[in-house]
């Protein structure tokens, strides 16, 4: 019995270093984990919310060539805020109803409002003086990259080639006219109290859309002027 030792300081010191050692690893890995998770959740609820505004928006542009040689995107468009003429369904000479996007408020939020054509009303010269719908919120948590959403483009007469550069905002008459492709871009930031770890994980979305009944280059001598 008296040759029997117990455990030492020193022993005692290496197994709580040990024991420190594996705990901090394991508290690591647990925080990497969650933090990603975190990450995930967030972009999951901004993807939720952002995806179907973008295929609104992207399908409301779609039908904005109500019939041949209109100018569906209209004077005073910006970066970010535009208005377009849309309309969908197999009726009959339907008339379009006008509608304006915008980045409002504060905090910002993609808002739309829509204004029916006056009944009577004749193409492609419609009126759009009656009362316009409450604005609908689309969005919230949005930013505009760049301070842009909508970039509106025309294509190179003669060449059938889309321009590189975007046309001058706010749109004028000219430039309206001749925009026959639109980009929209935006970034979602998930609702609050979804994630308190990682509060910056935006999630970007672009498309675009292309205003044109026919392809640019079968008639490379024509203006390419939207919905021919």
């Amino acid at each position: 019995m008296r040759d029997q030792r117990g455990t030492t300081m020193v022993e005692l010191l290496v197994s709580i270093s040990a024991t420190l050692i594996v705990f901090m690893g394991v508290m690591t890995l647990t925080t990497a984990v969650l933090h990603h998770q975190d990450r995930i959740n967030r972009r999951v609820d901004a993807t939720s919310r952002a995806r179907p505004v973008m295929t609104r928006i992207v399908q409301e542009l779609h039908s904005a060539c109500v019939t041949s040689h209109i100018v569906p995107v209209r004077t005073g468009s910006t970066g970010t805020s535009i208005t377009f003429l849309s309309k969908s369904g197999s009726g009959v000479g339907m008339a379009p109803d006008l509608h304006r996007i915008s980045l409002t408020g504060s905090p910002p939020r993609l808002t739309e409002t829509v204004t029916p054509a006056t009944p009577g009303s004749i193409a492609p010269n419609w009126d759009f003086s009656g009362p316009a719908s409450s604005p609908r919120t689309l969005l919230t948590g949005v930013a505009a990259p760049g301070g842009v959403i909508f970039r509106y483009y025309d294509f190179v007469t003669g060449t059938g080639a889309l321009n590189t550069t975007p046309l001058t905002t706010p749109l004028a008459d000219t430039s309206a006219a001749r925009t026959s492709y639109v980009t929209v871009s935006f970034t979602s930031s998930p609702r609050a109290g979804v994630s308190t770890l990682d509060p910056g994980s935006p999630l970007l979305l672009t498309s675009g859309v292309d205003l044109r009944l026919e392809n640019a280059s079968q008639f490379p001598n024509q203006d390419n002027l939207p919905c021919i």
